[in-house]
This record gives C-alpha cells, structure tokens and sequence, in this order.
C-alpha cells in the first residue's frame, strides 16, 4: 500500500491532540449557530407580538376657549370590542381631565377628521412576475378594506420615485393606477418615502398614513435614511410596512416604522401578503371624537396629553404637545385659577416693597454717610478730648441717623469680633471705594435683603428665600472684585506714562521724592492716589522703597515691584536712576504691548468660552420662569437631582479648563 507523499518542509502531527482541536471547533461553531438564531428568533418574535398589541393615534387637535376636541383611533382592537366602548382616560401635565367619548362617523362633514394613506408600492425589477401580481392583488384589497372616506395615493418605487396617483377616494381611479405599474429598474426606496410624505403633507389636517411595500434594500437613493427618519419624526404621520420576501432591510424598515410610529409587518408568502394589507387596513378604524375640558390651570399654556385606552383588559397610550387656548371669560381673581397657580399672598407685595425701600434707603445712608461725615472723622480724634455735648434731637432726621448709627455699631462689632477688619480694608483699598469695613458689610447685607425680596416677588418665596442672600452677597463681591481689576489694570496702563514724567524730573536734577510729588500733581487717578499715598507715607517715617512696595501690592502690579527693585539695587550699588528708569520704562511697554497681542490673540476664545458658560446657565434659567413644569423633574426627581448635579460639575470643569486655555502669562 503506497503511502501518500508529504510536502517537502512541513510536519504533519496527528494524535489526541489534533482530535480535541476538531471537537473545539465543531462545539464552538455550533454555539455561534445557536447564538445567530437566537439573534435572529428574539426581535422576530418581538416584531410579531408588538404588531398584536393595542395601540392608538390622535389626530385633528382643536383646541377652543376651556375645552379641547380631537379624534382618537385605535388599532389591534380586542374581538368585539369598539373604540367607543373603549375606557379613555386624558391626563395633560399633572392634572386629569374630564373627557367625554362619542362615536364619529368618519368621513362626513362635521363627522371626523380628513382620513389619506399613501401606498408606496416598490415595483423594482425583483418584483417582476408572480410577486407583483400578489402585490396588486394586495393592494386592491386593501382598498376595498378601508373606509369609503380614506382617500388613497399611489407612488412607484422604481430607479426613481414617481407619484401615480394623489389621494383619491375614487376606488377605480385607483385600481386603474394600480394595474398600470410595471416592474423594472432599481429601488429607490428611500426617495419614495420622501416623496409619499410630501403627498401628504399637502393634504388637510386629519389621520394621514402611509403603507410601504418593500422587497429589498435600497440601491439608487439620493435621500438618506438619517434624513428620512427625522422628516418622518418631525412630520408626524403614521408610516407602516409590509416587508415581502427574505431580502428586505430589516434594521432599515424598522427604522422607518420606528420614525413614524407604525408597524413593521412580515410576508414571506404571496397568501400572507394580502394578510398583512388586510391588517393594516384594520387601522383605519372607526375614530371617535374625544372632548375634554380644560381648566383654567392649564388656560394658555402648553403642556403635554396624554390619552390612555382601555379596552378588553389591555391598555394603550398616546401623546402629543397641545397649547391649550386662553380662556377671556375668566375674570381675574374668579375660578379656580386664582388659587390653584400657587402665587404669592397679596400681603407679601406692600410688604416686600415697603421692605425693598427700606433696604434701597439703608444702602443710600451707607454710602452717602462716608461722604457727608469725611471731615468729622478727621476730627474725630480731637472731639475725644473735649467736653461732651448733648446730640441735637427731634425730628425724622435724627431716627434716620439713631437707625443708620446703630445698624453701623451692630455691624462694626460683628467685623472686627471676626477679625475680617484689617482683610476687608485691604480689599476696599484695592477697589478704590471710600468705605469703611463695616459700612461695606452693612451695604451687601442691604443688598441681600433686597434680592431676597426682588426674587420673592417675582418668581417665589421660596426661591427668594433659598437664592436671594447668596446672590446679593456674591453680587456686591463680585462687583467690588470688578472695580479692584478695572482699577489695577488702569494703574498698570498708566504706570510707564507717568513713570517717564519721573525720568524726565530726575534728568533735570530733582530728587525722586521731588519727581514723585510732581507726578502726584500732574497725573490722574488712580496714579496720584497710590503714590500721593506712599509719599504721605515716607512723611511719617517710612522709607520710600517699602511704601512704593506696598502701593504695588495693593494694585497688583507686577511692573511696580521690579522698579522697587530695582530702586533698591540702585541705592546699594549706585548708578544712574534715572537710565535705570528709563530701560524699566521701556521694558513695562513692550511687556504691554505684548500682553495686549495676546489678549487680541485669545479674544476668540474668551468669547467662545463666555458663550458656551453662559449659554447653559442662560437657557436653565430661562426655561425655570417661563416653562417651570418642564424643568421641574430636575429638582424634584432624584434621577433630575444626579442629572441636574453632573451638569453644574461638568459647567464648571469645563469654565476651569477653559479659563486655562486661554490664559497666557506675559
């Protein structure tokens, strides 16, 4: 017996081993085969049982002052059961509405809702023959299963999408269109759609549907199916298909009933062809005509309906946006608006203006008793020493004074009890305002007040109450932090300026105290406040190097303390001031003019930055005082609260990592 030969180089190895190996492969493809059909069986089954389930479609939304009327349809009925007999329940928002159920016949003036389908019917190539006889056939039943009053459209999917016939409720017309069509071409599945929905949208308001026909993929569309799908979301009508053979996109025709809320219905057969025609024509259904009333709660306002079906122990539901007519008979302050919209009592207003005017004159006294008192404080200290005498009284000028005196007293205690006096002085130094610590407070606590009542009035006490202190707080802040940045970046554009006036005095033989009080003299604020101060300083025993270190520490200039610096150096080593000063000067504006290209550089960014901050803050707010109900769930559900949490955490990473973006140190 001849052995077979081997080819050269090449081991061949069997034993258990190469035995186990085949066994491994066969278990293992046999898994993956079981997994395909698993794959394949669920959703088929899933498919089957959602096209037996109740459903219902709402159409013909009127809406009239304290009612709303529309019709109610409803497919997948139980057996001897009708619509009528049906158990309707209308929920809009929050509230449950009365509802009355009458039947409609469907089609009559004043009887129902204009009722128009459209077939799509796929006549490509591949239908050539048998199919497209069963697939005529099919469609003249359906025609004769819909109700006299539908009016029924015919488009052909071929190599391109064409209209054979507009909605029509003359029955020959469309059996005539329908024995005309050939089969031939490709399938331009997608584009026919699109043009079926765009016969329907030029038919009146009412129940407008549309049946595919579809025995494969699409292959020569123009029209996408992302595009398609949303047209379809957005347009609203009812889209179902008959998927015909083995060959048809699955995921694509389910995408597409998804889209239009219909049904995906399956014929492998012709027999079951004509089923599935049959089946969807069971959804024209008689319509009954729903009214409900509306109450004055919901009076102008948009909100969500929901209409629930009961019907033969199964249930459906339905829902769609309806803004609700304002109704002009309800007198103010009559019916159950007046107490059901939850406002504020009618006390709170004079109280809370009276309260708001009151903190509007606290705040005015604060400010303006700095001002009006700046004398008397300078001789405050002599006034120490003489005899006291009695304080004029009488009149309402001296309660305003006894009422501002204490508040002021009350406020200076609290500061310095907390040691915030010397820090809150700083502060007020650095923003240029001519106020003292607890003055400052007694303002934002004014401030505060008022917020807390501003909020109170016009959007809830209780959002008063819980954002109205922080707000005014972080509000004047905010505010003071402004003006000690406007006021420093005004000093450092000022800086090389007035620092070459300096030059200009030491080169003529003046001294630098001597340049320096010129300069307090000639220039503006806040140049001649700062340094007008550091002189004041050196006249008590300071010396000049470390007062000018300190008018840079209060406004932040970098500039400032590398010319102390280099004064410093000056007087340590010797050398001429005056060229020293000037190569300073020279180097502060080209560091200006730098920081200034980079700040045209980043302005982009800043303002992308701005916007994209500002834009969710905006739209929250927004939504929160004109749609309260729609944000409501955010705050008062916990899935909301998390939501709502993540949201404000990823707002403010992203203001951190784009403040970082764009800031460029000079």
């Amino acid at each position: 017996m001849r052995s077979l030969p081997r080819p050269e180089g090449r081991v061949v190895r069997r034993g258990p081993g190469g035995g186990r190996a085949a066994r491994f492969t066969a278990s293992a493809l046999a898994a993956l085969t079981a997994v395909l059909t698993l794959a394949v069986a669920i959703p088929a089954a899933a498919v089957a049982r959602l096209d037996d389930e109740l459903s219902a479609a709402v159409s013909a939304v009127r809406v009239t002052a304290g009612q709303a009327q529309f019709y109610l349809t409803a497919r997948n009925l139980p057996e001897g059961v009708s619509l009528d007999e049906a158990q309707v329940t209308v929920r809009a928002g929050n509230e449950t509405l009365a509802a009355s159920v009458e039947a409609s016949g469907g089609g009559s003036p004043g009887g129902g809702p204009e009722r128009s389908v459209v077939i799509v019917f796929d006549a490509s190539a591949s239908m050539d023959g048998e199919p497209l006889a069963r697939a005529q056939d099919a469609a003249l039943r359906y025609a004769a299963a819909v109700p006299a009053d539908v009016r029924i459209g015919l488009v052909r999917v071929g190599d391109e999408a064409r209209t054979l016939l507009e909605p029509t409720a003359d029955r020959r017309a469309f059996a005539a269109a329908v024995g005309g069509v050939r089969a031939q071409g490709s399938t331009a599945l997608y584009d026919a759609v699109a043009e079926g929905q765009a016969v329907l949208a030029r038919q009146p308001a009412g129940d407008r549907r549309m049946l595919v026909l579809s025995d494969g993929a699409d292959t020569s569309s123009a029209t996408s199916l992302d595009l398609l799908a949303m047209r379809l979301r957005r347009e609203g009508a009812v889209l179902d298909v008959v998927a015909f053979g083995d060959g048809t996109d699955a995921e694509a025709l389910r995408r597409l009933a998804d889209s239009g809320t219909g049904q995906v219905r399956r014929a492998t057969r012709g027999e079951e062809l004509a089923q599935a025609f049959l089946s969807a024509a069971a959804a024209f259904s008689a319509p009954v005509r729903v009214t409900v009333r509306v109450p004055a709660t919901l009076a102008g306002r948009s909100a969500r309906m929901t209409v629930e079906v009961r019907a033969g122990g199964e249930r459906a539901s339905t829902a769609t946006t309806v803004a609700f007519a304002a109704d002009p008979r309800a007198a103010p302050g009559t019916g159950p608006a007046a107490v059901a919209v939850g406002g504020p009592p009618g006390w709170l207003y004079p109280v809370g203006g009276g309260a708001l005017l009151g903190a509007l004159l606290l705040g005015i006294a604060a400010l303006a008793g700095p001002r009006r008192g700046l004398d008397s404080r300078r001789l405050a200290q002599l006034d120490r020493f003489a005899l006291r005498r009695a304080a004029p009284q009488g009149g309402a000028g001296a309660a305003v004074q006894g009422v501002q005196g204490a508040a002021l007293a009350l406020t200076d205690k609290v500061v310095r009890a907390r040691g915030r006096h010397e820090r809150i002085t700083v502060q007020l130094e650095q923003a240029g305002m001519r106020l003292l610590p607890h003055e400052w407070t007694l303002l934002r606590l004014g401030v505060s007040f008022a917020v807390t009542v501003l909020l109170g009035l016009l959007v809830s006490p209780v959002a008063g109450v819980l954002l109205g202190p922080a707000s005014g707080w972080a509000g004047c802040a905010f505010y003071r932090r402004h003006r000690a940045a406007r006021r420093a970046r005004r000093f450092a554009e000022q800086l090389p300026d007035s620092l070459q006036l300096v030059v200009g005095s030491l080169r003529s033989g003046f001294s630098l105290g001597q340049a320096l009080a010129a300069l307090v003299r000639e220039s503006a604020e806040p140049i001649s406040t700062e340094f007008g101060r550091a002189l004041a300083e050196t006249r008590i025993g300071v010396d000049l190097e470390d007062a000018l270190e300190k008018a840079a520490e209060r406004t932040d200039c970098r500039d400032l303390s590398w010319l102390v610096m280099a004064i410093r150096i000056q007087r340590e080593v010797g050398g001429n001031l005056a060229e020293i000063m000037a190569t300073a000067v020279d180097t502060m504006r080209e560091r200006a003019r730098l920081r200034r290209h980079v700040r045209a550089l980043t302005a982009e960014g800043r303002l992308s930055a701005y916007v994209l901050i500002a834009l969710p803050i905006g739209i929250g707010a927004w939504m929160f005082l004109i749609r309260g109900e729609y944000v409501r769930p955010l705050y008062t559900e916990p899935l909301g609260i998390v939501m709502l949490g993540a949201a404000v955490l990823l707002v403010l990473a992203g203001a951190f990592w784009m403040s970082r973006l764009i800031k460029v140190e000079v």
